[in-house]
């Protein structure tokens, strides 16, 4: 194990590297990774990348959508596959690191909450670690979603009401039963995996990226890809940072009403369930993302999000989940509003398969 230890993302308290630790005990803000020794020219992570308990995730490809871009009017549209990872969604990407670290400190029981990939793909690496799971989920989280929860063996917990719900149901779980709580969205190493993202894109790619537009409701991808560019540019000074640029729907947005400024709106129910979350833990880290690479932050409207989940398919040939369908709703606003430009090249990540939720 390399040696790192956390540190709060606000008031810069150091803490012990433990899975029990997943908020500062002096503000109670979120942790991040720090490590001790910054020598190696690869991704920076807690552990060397073939000690990685891997399912053979990662190495996603890239592909230009030409179609869409000529119908925007964009210089080049290229889509990194995320929804062919081993559980069908970038989340494995956090899972492989968070199940890895877990092993290495000794746990054998574990609470999670989600709205279906992060519980999916925490099952299925905690199966091949040999650790018992409980997932908690919304009961209307899509039936597929819950499915692969169950098959891997984890233990699943279904809860009424909204995605927050949810999380109360595990915090509580947690107090009872004394175990950790592996919070997709809380534990630092999560978002730490996504880092090899940005170093995979460094690779494949033969044009520069100017921006990078995502769903976002957690935020773990877009705080990772971020980190891992400027890690990279920290070894060669000719890097460029992408600009950030955060989707989500109208109807869950806190995100979007934090950077931009305005009045907090009622949340309702939406067909991108993967970013429907109300209270992301990470928002102020989300928002110096946006900050830091002056991208932005955009709100789309259900309606729009699916018809462009079918165009995509009709057009590219690709059938991915309603979450990352609204990413091209919002580069389309992006577009119109002049904030991305014509001659510029856009990067989107396909974060889910479509296979994941029935139309």
């Amino acid at each position: 194990m390399k040696e790192h230890y956390f540190q709060c993302v606000n008031c810069q308290k150091e803490f012990a590297p433990s899975m029990f630790t997943i908020r500062c005990d002096t503000c109670n803000d979120v942790l991040s990774i720090v490590y001790r020794e910054v020598s190696a020219l690869g991704p920076l992570l807690p552990v060397d990348i073939h000690e990685i308990n891997s399912l053979g995730s990662g190495n996603t490809p890239v592909i230009s959508l030409k179609t869409i871009a000529d119908e925007l009017g964009v210089a080049a549209l290229v889509a990194k596959l995320e929804m062919l990872s081993v559980t069908g969604s970038f989340k494995d990407r956090g899972s492989t690191l968070l199940m890895t670290m877990a092993k290495m400190f000794g746990i054998t029981e574990f609470v999670e909450d989600s709205s279906g990939n992060a519980g999916a793909s925490l099952a299925a690496y905690a199966a091949a670690a040999r650790i018992r799971g409980h997932i908690f989920s919304p009961s209307s989280a899509s039936k597929g979603k819950l499915d692969q929860i169950k098959i891997f063996g984890a233990e699943l917990h279904k809860t009424e009401g909204s995605r927050q719900a949810s999380t109360e149901a595990a915090e509580a779980y947690v107090r009872e039963r004394n175990l950790p709580y592996l919070s997709h969205s809380l534990n630092p190493y999560f978002s730490e995996g996504m880092k090899i993202v940005s170093y995979e894109l460094i690779k494949q790619l033969d044009i520069p990226i100017h921006h990078v537009v995502l769903p976002v409701g957690n935020g773990s991808l877009c705080i990772g890809m971020f980190r891992g560019f400027n890690e990279i540019k920290s070894f060669n000074k000719q890097t460029i940072i992408p600009r950030f640029h955060v989707v989500q729907s109208r109807n869950v947005m806190p995100i979007v009403n934090y950077i931009n400024g305005t009045k907090p709106s009622k949340i309702k129910k939406t067909v991108a369930s993967g970013i429907a979350v109300a209270k992301p833990p990470r928002l102020m880290e989300i928002a110096t993302v946006v900050e830091n690479s002056n991208g932005s932050a955009v709100a789309v409207r259900d309606n729009s999000i699916l018809n462009w989940q079918e165009k995509l398919a009709n057009t590219e040939g690709i059938f991915c989940e309603p979450t990352s369908a609204a990413v091209f709703s919002g580069l389309e606003s992006l577009l119109e509003q002049g904030t991305i430009l014509k001659d510029e090249n856009v990067l989107i990540p396909i974060t889910g398969t479509g296979l994941k939720e029935p139309l």
